[in-house]
């Protein structure tokens, strides 16, 4: 008796041990295979491409039947972007080190990748990549903005087909590359090839209305530099659900690897296929499809803290956007005057707490370590990828509409707080919701002092900029007279 019942629970064990190591055979074939994977998991948290989560708008989604576009508000984050400085330097000491082992335990007849997934990676290589690419906008990314803003142009041709002037359209980027470049290919969306060369001021830097963040001193102390504000994010990092994925990979890939090991395998894997989002990425074939959503919620975790939901402030700071919005909208509403379009072009940072102030995407229960929901409504890959961006559009009706607003966030239409529907809300009720933002106190919700406060210091360096700006064009006018 005591045997049988030995033999029975030893039974059990081994079925256990069995399901447990072959949990993501169930789904995704025996074992998983990424070049086999007709539907490969694509969705990469803020480094997912544009092209796998953007919406596909209708023209009546912008404008009402009976009614006319008459100004246009878009807030954009740039692009895809090659990776910062620390993931290149990451990449080139790392990765390389990676696939020889990789390789050299298949040789030995250790891990679980099959054979195209292995030749994968033997042929995948860091070509000319280099620390001097860091951070600016892919070719990729110019794409992800000229291809959208061409959208735009398309569904609304009374408003935007219209050759470029100062007073028409207006266009504002932050101090980087990224959104420079970001900006000049939505110019050549909307205006050809003229769109080089259109004239785009100089950026504030920070700019207090699509960086506010950067001056804002609260969310600084309490959030940007304060660890502790990210320790959900911290506690999943250090939770069972990693814990597996990393043993999983070591599985897969038959060596033993870190958390840093498979942070940095992920980062490959998404990054190579935001450049290229046409061919497999290599370094994807480490992770099942339920590692990367566990990955993909770590990920979300971070956002949610840094920029949403997780702290009061980070939305109660992004009032700055809306603000300029709600003055575009009015001045247009009341006086019949205004550009347009408006184009904004910023980052992540900006675009998740402008989203998070609109009230867009809020679970009903907090993002925390330990409540993993597959279903949840934060989902940076699918309201945070690159390029991600959000489109306003003030028509005039001919009917007892009046004026009408109408809203997409990366060309999906979304019900805001206020509106009624998707397709978008009255001039009235957008205002009775949204009209508070116009006295936006800044410097108040920020508990930024009077005497030297981020932003009078921001727009200090700003107008130093423009001097030395224009003391070095004097300079170079005067050299080329002289010679």
């Amino acid at each position: 008796m005591e045997v049988a019942l030995l033999l029975k629970i030893f039974a059990w064990v081994l079925v256990w041990q069995f399901q447990s190591s072959t949990a993501d055979l169930d789904l995704y074939g025996d074992p998983y295979c990424l070049a086999e994977d007709p539907g490969p998991y694509v969705m990469f948290s803020s480094k997912t491409p544009y092209i796998f989560s953007r919406g596909s708008f209708s023209p009546e989604a912008l404008v009402p039947e009976g009614c006319e576009a008459v100004q246009a508000w878009h807030i954009c984050r740039h692009g895809t972007r090659y990776a910062g400085d620390s993931d290149i330097v990451q990449f080139e000491a790392e990765l390389p080190r990676l696939q020889k082992l990789i390789l050299e335990a298949s040789d030995a007849g250790k891990g679980e990748l099959c054979p195209e997934d292995l030749s994968n990676l033997q042929s995948w290589s860091l070509g000319v990549l280099n620390v001097s690419w860091a951070s600016i906008l892919a070719p990729e990314g110019e794409q992800e903005l000229q291809e959208l803003a061409a959208r735009y142009k398309l569904a609304l041709p009374t408003l935007l087909d219209y050759s470029f002037s100062n007073e028409s359209f207006k266009f504002r980027h932050t101090a980087s590359q990224r959104t420079k470049a970001s900006a000049r290919a939505y110019a050549r969306g909307l205006f050809g090839e003229t769109g080089d060369t259109i004239y785009i001021p100089e950026p504030l830097d920070p700019d207090p209305v699509i960086k506010f963040y950067d001056l804002c001193s609260k969310y600084i102390k309490e959030v940007d530099d304060n660890p502790e504000a990210t320790i959900e994010a911290k506690m999943f990092q250090e939770g069972p659900e990693i814990a597996k994925v990393v043993q999983e990979a070591t599985r897969r890939l038959g060596i033993n690897i870190t958390f840093g090991d498979a942070e940095t395998m992920y980062d490959a894997c998404r990054y190579y296929k935001a450049w290229d989002p046409a061919a497999l990425s290599p370094w994807c074939a480490a992770f099942t499809p339920e590692n990367l959503k566990v990955l993909e919620y770590w990920e979300d975790l971070l956002y949610y803290y840094e920029d949403g939901y997780g702290h009061a402030i980070n939305y109660e700071s992004a009032c700055p956007p809306i603000q300029d919005l709600v003055q575009h909208f009015r001045k247009f509403v009341v006086t019949g005057q205004g550009p347009r379009g408006i184009f904004y072009f910023t980052h992540s940072g900006a675009l998740n707490k402008v989203m998070t102030r609109l009230g867009l995407y809020k679970d009903s229960v907090p993002l925390t370590h330990d409540n993993f929901d597959p279903n949840r409504l934060w989902r940076t890959s699918h309201n945070g990828m690159f390029a991600t961006n959000l489109a306003f559009t003030l028509s005039r009706c001919e009917d007892e509409r009046g004026w009408w607003v109408s809203t997409l966030a990366s060309e999906k239409a979304v019900q805001l707080p206020g509106c009624l529907s998707e397709q978008g809300c009255s001039w009235q009720d957008f205002y009775n919701f949204y009209g508070q933002y116009e006295a936006c106190d800044f410097d108040g919700i920020c508990e930024n002092g009077k005497k030297d406060s981020p932003r009078e210091s921001g727009e200090k360096f700003y107008n130093w900029q423009l001097i030395v700006k224009r003391l070095r064009e004097l300079w170079e006018d005067f050299i080329s007279i002289w010679h």
